[in-house]
């Protein structure tokens, strides 16, 4: 007998299964998993393990899921839920126009375009439960262990070794390359987007020098992009939303309301990202959008006509923003007037030459000149740091328990 959505403030969490009659259909033809057409419905039954979180427009829990779904579909194990074995992410989302086909809403559409890839959240399943007043979507994604900012609070300030720096590095920028060139851009990277697992512990080399044997133990997991709720095609027409991505990893193109912005703008989020990773503190944060301005600019200096150097041969600052400071004029805004310091005095002394390197040519303020994901991944910094982001994996310990 179906049901209606089951309320995520029940008290029967992990005692009664759920069945929801919504649409598009699912469908098992040998071993080919079809989603129907809008006009299908079928049956979706599950158990509601536990709320991970709340938001203003989707809730997102841990399900038993106990219907049919596709074979490459990964289930969470953990001890947590040990009589569960087919545990995934069930995502609850208002969309704004409930007329609207469920395959357009931004998410789903930009989930099932883009390919599978290992370091992008997979959707398994979508549907709108059927005979329901409410504006409501569902998704159904790979259930993952936690997320970037969650893994960055549990270090209580102990840094990441090295090699794990790259191995996080390196997978992010995997992600968002696949992205980028199935013509998609996030518009909203920041840690809480990011999705890990862990898989057990590792021995990096702190060092790529050779010969180097010199090795530190840390967690070895997988990374994934997720949350695609305000991803937008490259080929879709401006003007975009003004307001994307959490403040403290927004463009500054997009602080000054430019409403032409492109997939430069993940790259500098995956820039301040990086920095937060290495030093487990937030690299700008600004707590309004004019501090937000005057944050970045604190790190990199006012927008400068010319490129200035440092005494180590490294480019000092933001680098030149012509457009960026007629872009300020025409809403009004005036940068203010601050001499960069040299970009490696925000972080450790030990910190790799080449890592601060690449995140500050994902944080210059030109988007034009800004690191693509391509550039990125080209950047010396992942050839030297190869070997260290390879570790060798220790006996498998459960690090849920």
């Amino acid at each position: 007998m179906s049901q209606n959505p089951v309320s995520l403030n029940s008290p029967n969490f992990g005692n009664t299964s759920y069945r929801v009659t919504g649409s598009p259909g699912l469908f098992v033809q040998g071993s080919q998993f079809i989603i129907g057409s809008n006009q299908t419905s079928s049956e979706r039954s599950y158990v509601i393990l536990k709320v991970l979180g709340r938001g203003a427009f989707s809730t997102v829990s841990f399900c038993d899921w106990q219907s049919p779904l596709p074979s490459s579909a990964r289930f969470l194990r953990t001890p947590k839920f040990p009589t569960s074995n087919r545990i995934v992410a069930l995502k609850r989302a208002r969309v704004t126009d409930a007329d609207a086909p469920i395959s357009t809403v931004p998410e789903i559409l930009a989930l099932r375009t883009i390919p599978p890839h290992p370091n992008v959240i997979p959707l398994y399943d979508y549907f709108r439960p059927q005979n329901s007043p409410s504006r409501d979507i569902y998704l159904v994604l790979e259930a993952m262990e936690g997320n970037l900012y969650q893994l960055i609070r549990a270090r209580r300030g102990r840094p990441l070794t090295p090699g794990l720096i790259s191995f996080i590095f390196h997978q992010l920028a995997l992600g968002l390359d696949h992205i980028h060139s199935h013509s998609f851009f996030h518009r909203d990277i920041m840690p809480e987007n990011i999705l890990v697992t862990t898989t057990g512990l590792g021995r990096y080399l702190t060092s790529a020098d050779p010969g180097s044997t010199l090795r530190e133990t840390d967690l070895v997991g997988v990374f994934k992009i997720g949350d695609f709720g305000a991803a937008r095609q490259t080929t879709s027409r401006p003007p975009y939303s003004e307001y994307i991505a959490t403040r403290w990893y927004r463009a500054p193109e997009v602080l000054l309301s430019s409403r032409t912005y492109n997939a430069a703008v993940d790259m500098w989020a995956l820039g301040a990202v990086m920095a937060e990773v290495v030093n487990l503190q937030p690299l700008f944060p600004g707590t309004d959008q004019v501090d937000q301005v005057s944050k970045i600019c604190a790190v990199l200096g006012s927008p400068s006509s010319d490129s200035v150097f440092d005494d180590r041969g490294f480019p000092v600052g933001g680098g030149p923003w012509p457009a960026g400071i007629s872009l300020g004029q025409s809403v009004g805004f005036q940068f203010p007037l601050v001499t960069a310091r040299p970009f490696y005095n925000h972080f450790g002394p030990s910190v790799n030459a080449l890592l601060v390197e690449c995140i500050r040519g994902l944080l210059l303020y030109d988007p034009q000149i800004r690191l693509s994901s391509r550039d990125c991944l080209d950047h010396p910094y992942f050839e030297e740091t190869e070997v260290m982001r390879q570790p060798l994996i220790q006996p498998v310990i459960n690090l849920n328990q």
